[in-house]
């Protein structure tokens, strides 16, 4: 958890960026079985710290809690931040065997190549949807969702994830962060304690996706997956499902005409 741009893992220096990895994001959600999509023999991929007991937890009052593992390959590392304060924690995430600039192949171009496992799926990514405007999220779901980090209260993953530090160091540090809350949860292994960092929303990623672009309003959202959204609208409305989707596509309208 050090304040420079970088932090010190697996003997050499690892330079990460700033800015919350889109495609970080995505690492948590739909891995197939055994991580097939990488194309790589499993005797050549080395288990990356987030498999230790990192998790994404989508949450929200009004709907049931959503836990999502992360690929094997995937970096998670803290990082400490000097605040006027004190300070706090931000999150670096990327892929463990391959930067920013060269991916395996059948990543390269995720979800947007035509063969990639996320590509049919006609609805936005969570990710996308978090950084939403409330009245595109409160219109779909009709509840404001978040999303968290869940870090393992795990003495070996803790070492992993601020390397440098010792483990009592590292807790020390979670528990004095404001932002932070700790919670005991089972999810599908034996209960456990989680560190909740909620996820930042931020504008700088490092891969934008054609097939699931960022939301920049309603109408475009409901013109890209117009499908996926009319049956969450027909769900929470019923008949009235169209007269809501045009109310707040002409209020989005008079909004930006002034």
């Amino acid at each position: 958890m050090k304040t420079e741009s970088s932090i010190v893992g697996c003997n050499k220096d690892i330079a990460f960026v700033n800015d919350i990895c889109a495609d970080g994001i995505c690492c948590f959600m739909s891995i197939p079985r055994d991580h097939t999509h990488l194309g790589i023999a499993k005797i050549f991929l080395k288990r990356r710290s987030a498999s230790y007991g990192i998790k994404l937890l989508y949450t929200a009052l009004q709907s049931k809690d959503i836990v999502y593992n992360p690929c094997k390959c995937l970096e998670f590392y803290l990082k400490e931040l000097s605040t006027p304060t004190g300070y706090s924690i931000s999150v670096l995430l990327r892929c463990g065997i391959f930067d920013k600039k060269c991916r395996p192949y059948t990543c390269n171009e995720f979800p947007d190549k035509p063969d990639s496992f996320m590509h049919d799926i006609p609805a936005p990514c969570i990710y996308n949807e978090y950084l939403a405007s409330a009245d595109y999220i409160t219109l779909k779901h009709k509840h404001v969702f978040r999303l968290y980090f869940a870090i393992r209260d795990d003495h070996k993953l803790l070492k992993k994830i601020a390397p440098g530090f010792t483990t009592e160091e590292i807790r020390k540090k979670l528990h004095l962060c404001e932002k932070i809350v700790k919670i005991s949860a089972a999810w599908n292994e034996k209960p456990a304690e989680y560190f909740l960092l909620e996820v930042p929303k931020t504008e700088g990623v490092l891969y934008t996706s054609r097939v699931h672009p960022k939301i920049e309003s309603i109408k475009q959202a409901y013109q890209h997956w117009q499908g996926h959204i009319e049956s969450w609208l027909e769900k929470h409305y019923g008949s009235t499902w169209q007269n809501r989707i045009n109310c707040a596509i002409e209020k989005e309208n008079s909004i930006t005409r002034k």
